[in-house]
């Protein structure tokens, strides 16, 4: 019987890896098997960091724009915690935006 894709099914891949393994099999290949295949793997594992950037972006939009609220107009450019919120949010955009030029 052929699972998802062209595979054969979760509890013959994972049996497989049973076989050739002595101690417990690596990490990636027993995520691979439960997966049905290393395709479905590795796109779940795009898709979650795409979402992890996302929403860690979020947090630093957010964070952000309530520290500039909080502060008066002259102490934005010097303060330490809205230059960080700002560093955060640059590297999530633009860690996000590498992921969809990678794999879409």
């Amino acid at each position: 019987m052929i699972g998802t894709a062209g595979t054969l099914p979760r509890s013959s891949l994972l049996k497989d890896l049973e076989r050739r393994h002595d101690d417990a099999p690596p990490r990636d290949a027993m995520r691979a098997a439960v997966l049905e295949g290393a395709e479905r793997y590795v796109a779940l594992a795009h898709a979650a960091a795409l979402r992890l950037h996302d929403r860690l972006a979020a947090e630093a939009r957010r964070g952000s724009a309530h520290r500039r609220r909080t502060l008066p107009a002259d102490r934005t450019v010097g303060d330490v915690w809205l230059s960080r919120l700002t560093g955060a949010l640059t590297h999530h955009r633009n860690a996000a935006s590498a992921l969809i030029r990678k794999g879409g």
